[in-house]
């Protein structure tokens, strides 16, 4: 102060004291609890962990030890059928091996979902060409979905993909063995197409469909939407196709609508040496004037005796056949495959949709020029205007072996001009 006192100001901390004191120890407890929580969390993890690896191995040694019986089951059964000489004998032995057969398929996918699921299963990942995939599945296939009535449909495809060709193989043959199992009547078709930087695999069926609430569901293990409905399995093969495709990094898509059917999608990355498509489906310019091997046409036909007849004949001389029924799905084939063939031979009557003449124009539209030739029973003077405005050969029907052949010889002329 000014006359040399001071003045003195108290103030009781007491409170702020206590305060600080009690939040000091409010945060070393809550530091012991998370330690503590940690530690049993590491611990919960760590049994969580043992009891997983104890699972996989118990599954590893029990399918084998599984495995062992039922082999010597279906040697024992083998050799009872060849001594049996009834028919009825021989149903039963039939029947047997293929109860026998099914147990062998349930043990081995439930040994791939316990290493996919362990992260035990290793992936080998490189070049994979999708037709190495779909061709042996027709082969295999064909004959499953002949003996139930549905046409079985795999369009060939050139991409080539990065991925696991085991795995890879595993996931569209379990896709294509469901779509065929709850088809029961119709079509089931495999196909694949480039969409920018990845393969788009889809499998399309004519089934009973899968109602939405379900379609979440349905890649759980043991789930099956119609248990009672008589077909075989334990719902194991989507659980599969699902963790495959999570641990290859694929991406797994469901469309589907109850009595219209269902589409499972795949999406796959393209090998780097197929990031541009391929526009035209031209041979070597090397090839000799008038060779057809390698040739790919597209027939499109509405009278399925009358294609598999065609497709037979051109088989003969070399060339590959892309079958479409009508202009919409042949315009629709070009547009997933990105692939021009070599000659188009297009029946003029195609139902209710366009005519072949008119598909022409629109392929005109969209490739430009394209070797086609009509194919056709109608002999009227229109139908003949109308190629010849066209530029476009006639073929009568029924239809003649040399003159199919010479149209096929002139279009590969042209397609191996450079």
């Amino acid at each position: 102060m000014p006359d040399r006192g001071f003045v003195i100001t108290f103030t009781d901390v007491t409170a702020e004291r206590e305060s600080a004191k009690t939040l000091f120890e409010m945060n070393e407890l809550l530091e012991r609890r998370v330690g503590d929580r940690t530690e049993e969390l590491a611990i919960a993890l760590s049994e969580a962990e043992r009891a997983n690896a104890s699972k996989s191995r118990f599954v590893a040694v029990a399918s084998h030890d599984l495995m062992q019986p039922l082999s010597a089951a279906k040697l024992f059964v083998s050799s009872l059928g060849e001594r049996l000489d009834d028919a009825e004998g021989q149903r039963i032995v039939e029947k047997t091996e293929a109860a026998l057969q099914g147990a062998e398929q349930i043990i081995a996918a439930l040994l791939d979902i316990s290493r996919l699921d362990a992260g035990k299963a290793v992936f080998k990942v490189q070049p994979v060409r999708l037709n190495d995939i779909f061709s042996p599945l027709r082969d295999e296939l064909a004959p499953v979905a002949e003996a139930k009535g549905i046409a079985l449909r795999i369009v060939e495809s050139s991409l080539f993909v990065k991925s696991d060709a085991g795995y890879l193989r595993r996931i569209v043959q379990n896709l294509l063995s469901n779509a065929i199992r709850y088809t029961e009547s119709g079509r089931v078709l495999l196909g694949a197409w480039r969409v920018g930087e990845v393969a788009r695999i889809e499998v399309w069926d004519t089934g009973r469909g899968i109602p939405l609430a379900d379609q979440e569901t349905v890649f759980r293990e043991f789930h099956r939407l119609s248990p009672g409905s008589g077909e075989t399995g334990l719902g194991l093969g989507l659980a599969i196709v699902e963790r495959a495709c999570r641990g290859l990094g694929h991406g797994l898509g469901l469309w589907s609508e109850p009595g219209t059917g269902s589409c499972f999608s795949l999406t796959v990355p393209l090998h780097e040496s197929q990031a541009h498509p391929i526009r035209t489906a031209k041979r070597p310019s090397e090839a000799p004037s008038g060779a057809l091997d390698g040739m790919l046409m597209m027939l499109v036909e509405n009278d399925a005796d009358l294609a598999a007849a065609i497709a037979l004949m051109v088989e003969r001389f070399g060339v590959e056949t892309i079958h479409a029924t009508d202009a919409e799905e042949a315009l629709e084939i070009l547009h997933k495959i990105q692939l021009l063939p070599d000659a188009f031979v297009l029946d003029h009557h195609l139902g209710e949709g366009a005519t072949g003449t008119e598909l022409h124009a629109r392929l005109r539209d969209l490739y430009g020029p394209v070797p086609a030739a009509i194919v056709s029973a109608d002999r009227t003077r229109e139908l003949r205007r109308l190629c010849e405005e066209s530029g476009l050969p006639l073929l009568a029907k029924p239809l003649a072996v040399d003159r199919l052949r010479a149209f096929l010889e002139s279009a590969a002329a042209a397609s191996s001009q450079p």
